[in-house]
C-alpha cells in the first residue's frame, strides 16, 4: 500500500451495502436534463443561503420557508417514491408535490403580512389549505429522506391535537379545528418554528462546509496525517480510525454517512493488522459516531441546542470538549487494549507517509482552524462559516495552481485575524484577508506558467465550488425534512400544553429523585434515536424531557447535553444501531455481535452524561484547578473501566480483579477528593499486583 488515499469516494458497491441502514429512500436516476436541473438547483440552494446568512437580509418567516421548501423540491426530485421504484426521473406525481411545495412558498409570500397577524386566531380557509398541504408535503419528504418512524410519531401527535377532547388525565385538552390546527403548525409556532431556524441558518452552512474540506483535500489530508502519527503504532489503523471519526464526525449529521466516509478504507485496514471482522466494524462504527458530540460543529446538534436553549454556541462547544476527550479516551484505550490481547502490530513504516512532509503541510487545515477561531472569539456562526468556506476554496485553487507550498494559507489566516483586530468586520476581514491572497496567487500562476494556466485554475475551482454546493445541498435535504418534521411535533407539544403535563409527568414518576428522572430521560432519548436521525431525536426528546429535568433543578445546559449525548449514541445501542449495522455490512460480520461491541467500546458515552450532573466539572464549571484534576482522575477512572471491561492488564485477569477496577473506576468519577484517591490507589494497586506477577522470575 504504497498510497493513503483514505478520503476516496465510496464504491458504489460500499454504498449499497450500507443504504439498507441509512434512513430514507434511494435516490432516483435522473435523464440528462433533469440531472442538470437538479444540480443547478441544489448548487443554487447552497449559494441562496450563503447570500442570505451574509449580505442580504431576508424576512425570518420567508427565508424559513424558502429553506423548507426549496429542500422539499430538491428532495422530490431526488428521492425515490420507495425503493423499489421503476423507471428513470421525476414521475408526474412528484412534479404535482413539487408544484404543491411552490404554491406554498408563494401563497406565504403573497399574505406574509396578514399571516403575521391571523396565524391560530382568524385563519382564512386558504390558509388552512396552504397549512394542510404544507404538512402533507412535509411528512412526505420527510418518510423518503428519513423513513416511516418520524412522520408516523408526527401522524400521531396530529392526531391527538383533534382526540384530546376525548383523552384521560394529563393527555385530555380542549381540541382544535383543521383550521385552526393546520394554520397554527404550518406557521412560525410549528414547522418554521425553532427545528428550521436552526437548519436554515447552521445545519446547511456546516454541511456544506464539510463538503468544501472534502474538495479541498482536507479529509484526504487529515487521515493521511492520522496514518503518519498513529498507522505505525500497536494496532495502528484502528487508532487512525479513532482519530479520523472526530473529523468526519463532528461536521455531518449521519453515524451512517460517516462510516461509509471513513470504514471504507479503515476497516479493510483494520483486518488486514489482525482485528477480527467485528471488533473492526465497531471500533469505526463507533468512532463515528462519537464525532457527532465532538465540538466545534457536534453534527449541528451544537446549533439546536443554542436555538432550543439561547446558550451562547460558543458555551455550549466549550462544555462539549472534556465530556468528547473522555469518549474517545476510553475509545482509545480499548483498542490499544485489544491490540495487546491479540498481538497486533501497526503498519510498517514505509507504507505510511512521511511525519515532516504531511507536518510541513499542517496548513492545509487553516479553513477549520479560521473556523474555530472566529467561533472561539465571539464571531456570528454564520460568519465562521462562511469565511471557513472561502478559505476552503482557496486551498481548492492552490490545488489547480500547483507549485504552491501550502504554508501559503498562513497568509490569509494572519491577514483575516489581523484585520479583526483593526476593528474590520467579518465580512470585510474575509474579503480583503482572503479576496487578495486569491489574487495574488492568481497573478502568480499568469507569471510563471502563462494566463491560460491561470484561467484554467479558476475554471477549476469554479467547477470544484459548484460541486461542493451541490453536494453540500444534497446532504442537507435529509436534515431539512426532519428539522421541518419536528417543527410539526414541536408545535403540537405547545398548542395542546402537553410539553408542561409531560414534564410534571416525569415529575410524579421521578418523584424526588433525581437520578430516576435522568434515567427516564435516558431511555427515551435512546429509544427515539433508534428510530430517526439525531437532529430528530434531539430535537424531540429536549422538547419532551428536558423541561421536566429542568423543572426538577437541572442546569438547562446540563439537561439539554444529556439528552443530546443519548439521542447520540442510540446509533450504536441495540436493538436498533443502524451505525453499527452499517459498519458490520462494510466489515461482513455479524451485525449483532457487532453492535454489542460497539457499546463496549464506547462505554464511556454511557457513563460520562451522567457526570454533567453529579460533576458540572466536566462541563467548565468550577474552577480552572477543580476542572483540570476532575478531568484528570476521569481519565483514569475511564481506563480502568477499559481494563475491566477487556479483562486485562498485562495478561488476562479475572473477575476479582475486574471487579476491584470498577468499583476504583466509580470512587474515582463519583466520590469527593479522599474518595478519589482511595480509588486511585485501588486501581492502581490492581495494577501493579498484575504487573509484579508477570515479572521474569529472576535467576
Amino acid at each position: 500500500m504504497s498510497d493513503l488515499d483514505a478520503a476516496r469516494a465510496p464504491s458504489a458497491e460500499d454504498v449499497a451495502k450500507t443504504d439498507k441502514f441509512d434512513f430514507g429512500a434511494k435516490s432516483r436516476v435522473l435523464p440528462e436534463w433533469q440531472r442538470l436541473l437538479a444540480f443547478g438547483g441544489c448548487a443554487a440552494y447552497s449559494a441562496f443561503h450563503l447570500a442570505i446568512l451574509n449580505f442580504v437580509p431576508l424576512d425570518e418567516w420567508l427565508f424559513r420557508t424558502y429553506h423548507v421548501a426549496g429542500g422539499s423540491i430538491l428532495g422530490f426530485m431526488i428521492y425515490a417514491l420507495w425503493s423499489g421504484e421503476r423507471g428513470r426521473g421525476v414521475p408526474v406525481w412528484d412534479w404535482v408535490l413539487i408544484a404543491g411545495a411552490i404554491y406554498c412558498a408563494w401563497y406565504i409570500t403573497a399574505n406574509l403580512r396578514m399571516l403575521v397577524m391571523r396565524t391560530g386566531v382568524m385563519p382564512t380557509q386558504e390558509d388552512y389549505i396552504v397549512g394542510l398541504i404544507g404538512t402533507i408535503l412535509i411528512l412526505e419528504i420527510t418518510r423518503r429522506t428519513a423513513g416511516m418512524i418520524l412522520p408516523l410519531l408526527a401522524g400521531a401527535f396530529i392526531l391527538y391535537a383533534f382526540v384530546g377532547p376525548w383523552m384521560p388525565g394529563v393527555l385530555h385538552h380542549r381540541g382544535y379545528s383543521p383550521e385552526d390546527f393546520f394554520s397554527f403548525t404550518y406557521s412560525m409556532e410549528g414547522v418554521f418554528g425553532i427545528t428550521t431556524a436552526a437548519s436554515s441558518q447552521f445545519i446547511v452552512l456546516f454541511v456544506v462546509f464539510a463538503c468544501f474540506l472534502q474538495v479541498s483535500k482536507a479529509g484526504d489530508y487529515f487521515m493521511n496525517l492520522s496514518f503518519a502519527l498513529f498507522g505505525w503504532v500497536r494496532g495502528g489503523p484502528a487508532k487512525v480510525a479513532v482519530v479520523s471519526g472526530i473529523l468526519f464526525g463532528t461536521i455531518s449529521g449521519s453515524a451512517v454517512a460517516n462510516v461509509v466516509a471513513s470504514g471504507t478504507f479503515t476497516i479493510p485496514m483494520m483486518r488486514r493488522v489482525g482485528y477480527s471482522k467485528d471488533s473492526a466494524a465497531a471500533i469505526e462504527a463507533t468512532s463515528s459516531t462519537g464525532g457527532q458530540i465532538t465540538p466545534p460543529v457536534m453534527g449541528a446538534g451544537a446549533f439546536i441546542m443554542a436555538e432550543l436553549t439561547g446558550i451562547p454556541y460558543s458555551e455550549i462547544a466549550l462544555a462539549a470538549v472534556f465530556p468528547a476527550i473522555l469518549f474517545y479516551v476510553a475509545n482509545y484505550a480499548h483498542v490499544d487494549i485489544e491490540a495487546q490481547k491479540q498481538n497486533i502490530r501497526g503498519l510498517p513504516r514505509d507504507e505510511l507517509p512521511k511525519i515532516g512532509p504531511m507536518l510541513a503541510d499542517l496548513a492545509m487545515l487553516v479553513p477549520m482552524v479560521l473556523l474555530v477561531l472566529l467561533l472561539l472569539s465571539g464571531y456570528s456562526v454564520m460568519a465562521a462559516g462562511t469565511w471557513g468556506i472561502a478559505a476552503a476554496v482557496l486551498v481548492v485553487l492552490i490545488n489547480r495552481v500547483g507549485g504552491v507550498h501550502s504554508s501559503f494559507m498562513l497568509i490569509p489566516l494572519a491577514a483575516v485575524w489581523t484585520l479583526l483586530e483593526f476593528d474590520q468586520t467579518p465580512n470585510e476581514a474575509g474579503m480583503w484577508g482572503i479576496g487578495l491572497p486569491a489574487l495574488a496567487l492568481l497573478g502568480y500562476a499568469a507569471a510563471r506558467t502563462g494566463v491560460g494556466h491561470a484561467l484554467a485554475a479558476l475554471k477549476g475551482t469554479a467547477h470544484d465550488t459548484l460541486l461542493a454546493l451541490e453536494d453540500g445541498a444534497k446532504q442537507s435535504i435529509q436534515l431539512v425534512a426532519v428539522c421541518a418534521c419536528a417543527g410539526i411535533i414541536v408545535g403540537v407539544l405547545g398548542l395542546t400544553g402537553l410539553g408542561g403535563r409531560f414534564s410534571a409527568m416525569v415529575l410524579a414518576i421521578a418523584g424526588d429523585s433525581q437520578f430516576l428522572a435522568l434515567c427516564f430521560a435516558m431511555v427515551i432519548a435512546l429509544v427515539l434515536g433508534m428510530g430517526m436521525p439525531t437532529t430528530a431525536a434531539y430535537a424531540i426528546s429536549a422538547a419532551v424531557v428536558a423541561p421536566g429535568l429542568i423543572r426538577m433543578g437541572v442546569d438547562p445546559l446540563t439537561a439539554h447535553m444529556f439528552v443530546f449525548y443519548f439521542a447520540v449514541i442510540s446509533a450504536i445501542t441495540p436493538p436498533v444501531a443502524l451505525a453499527s449495522f452499517a459498519a458490520a455490512a462494510l466489515a461482513k460480520s455479524d451485525p449483532w455481535k457487532t453492535s454489542f461491541e460497539s457499546v463496549r467500546y464506547g462505554i464511556a458515552a454511557f457513563i460520562v452524561p451522567f457526570l454533567f450532573f453529579y460533576h458540572p466539572e466536566i462541563l467548565m464549571r468550577g474552577t480552572a484547578t477543580d476542572v483540570t484534576m476532575f478531568i484528570m482522575s476521569a481519565c483514569v477512572g475511564i481506563w480502568f473501566i477499559a481494563l475491566a471491561s477487556e479483562g486485562w492488564i498485562k495478561g488476562a485477569i479475572g473477575w476479582v480483579p475486574r471487579a476491584g477496577l470498577v468499583v476504583a473506576a466509580g470512587m474515582i468519577v463519583a466520590g469527593s477528593d479522599w474518595i478519589d484517591l482511595a480509588g486511585l490507589a485501588l486501581g492502581g494497586a490492581i495494577c501493579a499486583w498484575d504487573w509484579m506477577r508477570r515479572r521474569p522470575a529472576r535467576v
